[in-house]
């Protein structure tokens, strides 16, 4: 008992350590800031390279960025790196279909219901599935799902804290995975296009491209958590003996008859959109066909952002107005300027994250990188499974000290995109591969944003719940999926599987 406790302190240590030394690095903000400066002085000292372009094989040069040419180009794009910065756009667009969905409560609505009376038997996986699915609703999953799973484990006599991680392993763990379209397909696939058109200027990326692979990946960790959770954790907690106040006992509300009108008039919008959506890419002459009746290369393809925009904004219109959580047209601005109020750290990002992208692009380091990389690991015979997984597992460690997936991918697409490219891996799989790896780490990170929030709420259940307790539950899960979803993306390239509609591992 003595050498256990010994060990649940020394493990409370390690990860202490980790994040005093998370807590010391700069913000984000000021990351960018500092790498932009580097970039410039960097291409200054290097602007005597020449190079031959991997597609071309014309002979390029590292732009000094700190000559009299480079300063004006710095100064006359500064606004158009930030307003052509893909990320922002499509985030900013979504959120006025999204925030109106979760301002409405249409959201938090549809994942009690999804979850509340479920079959005791089915109980770990639904509460998993819905926490996965939650991603389409951003944020607001951290704050529901994994609550929700600790009343309905404790209500059904199981341990709380199982319920607890169960939900946060869905919603942070299983954060890119999905078997619809997310803003996380959105706001990535703009960042890897904008790496990918380094490598060819030409090149395109869809919120599609990681489609198949992430709705099979769904399926798959939602039975590996499962088992992990029933076979393995529930029984390391052992038997619940409640450490909560008789006053404090909470109980799942149940979704009301107006909520259950609501999301009948959500589902009816919802339905009335689908068909008009359909009648513009069913008939072979539909209006957003491509050339020859195309469906992949198409206007319905690259008009998925505002597509999926409108499919939630007439959903929370419908339930809203059922609800009558909107009453005048007055309060669907209110919930718009709410829900964007949330975006003004990310704005701010953006516009340093643009600068730097923009500069690294215009160095042509990046593309000298890719080169050089390309060489070193053809010369290694690092390449194929091997090179994958070295990728996935150096994004897991920088998930540790950078959190936001946006601004990890950002300063890493520009590098390993054409890179990959250059090696015939197309930037939807390397998409992928980053994608797994930023989302199974999240749930054992102290710099988890939502961490604090997860620790409170286990204190709810066990008053000496803490950052080691959470990270010990949730090893097992972190584990577990990160190996299943690793072998997953495996056999995926050994049987070369398309991994969304129109998009192959190999360019």
């Amino acid at each position: 008992m003595r050498e256990k406790e010994q060990q649940k302190k020394s493990g409370n240590r390690v990860w202490n350590g980790i994040e005093r030394f998370g807590n010391s690095l700069p913000h984000p903000v000021y990351i960018f800031m500092i790498l932009t400066v580097v970039v410039i002085i960097v291409s200054a000292l290097c602007s005597s390279i020449e190079f031959p372009h991997p597609n071309t094989g014309e002979v390029q040069h590292i732009t000094n960025l700190l000559s009299k040419d480079g300063l004006i180009w710095l100064l006359n794009s500064m606004v158009e790196n930030f307003v052509t910065f893909s990320p922002l756009g499509v985030t900013l667009v979504s959120m006025l279909g999204i925030g109106i969905a979760e301002e409405t409560g249409l959201v938090r609505t549809v994942i009690q219901s999804s979850i509340a009376g479920a079959p005791r038997a089915l109980v770990t996986g639904i509460v998993l599935l819905v926490g996965i699915m939650g991603s389409l609703a951003g944020s607001a999953t951290f704050v529901i799902i994994p609550p929700l799973g600790a009343m309905i484990f404790k209500g059904m006599g199981r341990h709380p804290i199982a319920g607890l991680a169960t939900g946060f392993a869905g919603v942070a763990a299983g954060l890119s995975a999905n078997l619809m379209i997310t803003q996380t397909d959105i706001l990535v696939s703009g960042i890897t296009e904008s790496a990918a058109q380094i490598f060819d200027p030409n090149y395109t990326v869809n919120p599609t491209v990681n489609w198949y692979f992430m709705a099979a990946s769904t399926v798959v960790l939602t039975i590996v958590g499962t088992f992990v959770v029933d076979k393995i954790i529930e029984p390391r907690l052992g038997v619940y003996t409640g450490n909560v106040d008789e006053t404090e006992e909470e109980t799942i509300t149940a979704v009301t008859e107006q909520e259950k009108a609501g999301m009948r008039w959500a589902l009816f919008a919802v339905l009335g959109f689908l068909v008009l959506v359909a009648l513009t890419i069913i008939p072979k002459n539909g209006l957003l066909r491509g050339e020859n009746g195309e469906i992949i290369n198409s206007p319905f393809m690259s008009a998925m952002v505002p597509i999926l925009t409108l499919f939630f904004l007439v959903a929370g219109l419908g339930y809203g107005i059922r609800t009558k959580k909107i009453r005048k047209s007055a309060d669907i601005i209110q919930m718009w300027t709410k829900s964007m109020s949330g975006l003004t750290g990310f704005v701010v990002l953006c516009f340093f994250a643009g600068q730097f992208v923009k500069a690294f692009s215009q160095s042509n380091l990046g593309l000298y990188l890719s080169v050089q990389g390309s060489e070193f690991l053809s010369k290694s015979k690092l390449t194929g499974a091997p090179l994958i997984i070295c990728f996935i597992g150096i994004t897991m460690l920088i998930n540790f000290v950078i959190g936001s997936a946006s601004a990890k991918w950002a300063l890493m697409a520009p590098i390993f995109v054409p890179m990959f490219m250059k090696l015939n891996f197309s930037p939807a799989f390397t998409q992928a591969a980053f994608r797994i790896a930023d989302s199974v780490t999240n749930a054992i990170s102290p710099l988890e944003p939502f961490m604090p929030f997860i620790i409170m709420t286990a204190l709810k259940y066990d008053k000496k719940s803490g950052l080691g307790t959470i990270i010990a539950t949730m090893l097992p899960l972190v584990i577990s999926f990160a190996v299943a979803w690793v072998l997953l993306l495996l056999v995926w390239f050994g049987f070369n599987l398309p991994l969304g509609p129109g998009s192959t591992i190999f360019m």
